[in-house]
């Protein structure tokens, strides 16, 4: 009933994501685009390459071949927009989420918000 309003705010979108240790972020931009990649983005994290629902199997079996299995590859909603929260409403709606992810009804949490780094640093501590 509600993917009229989820599809609105959200794109679809084909993810595949790899631990930073496995080739340079020029290296994973460069095999990514070249199979047929959206995106690329990498940091310190790892690299995260989006893709069309479509190619997403094509995607990471050519990624497969060059990099290995992927420690991630899935079908998600991206938010098309995002909002920034200030640090107590973004305290309260990662609480929320929390709570969210913690219920054995719920399989997956899609958001659209932004807080900042420092929160994130201390709600994870």
């Amino acid at each position: 009933a509600e993917t009229g309003a989820v599809s609105f705010m959200f794109s679809h979108v084909g993810v595949i994501e790899y631990e930073a240790r496995i080739a340079s972020a020029d290296a994973v931009l460069e095999a990514a685009i070249d199979a047929g990649a959206e995106d690329v983005t990498s940091n310190e994290d790892g690299h995260q390459i989006i893709a069309t629902p479509d190619s997403l199997n094509d995607l990471t079996k050519a990624l497969e071949a060059k990099f290995g299995e992927p420690r991630k590859s899935a079908m998600l909603w991206k938010p098309q927009n995002t909002i920034a929260l200030d640090d107590e409403a973004g305290e309260k709606i990662l609480k929320l989420i929390e709570s969210l992810d913690d219920s054995d009804d719920v399989q997956n949490v899609y958001a659209n918000f932004e807080v900042s780094d420092a929160l994130m640093q201390k709600m994870s501590a």
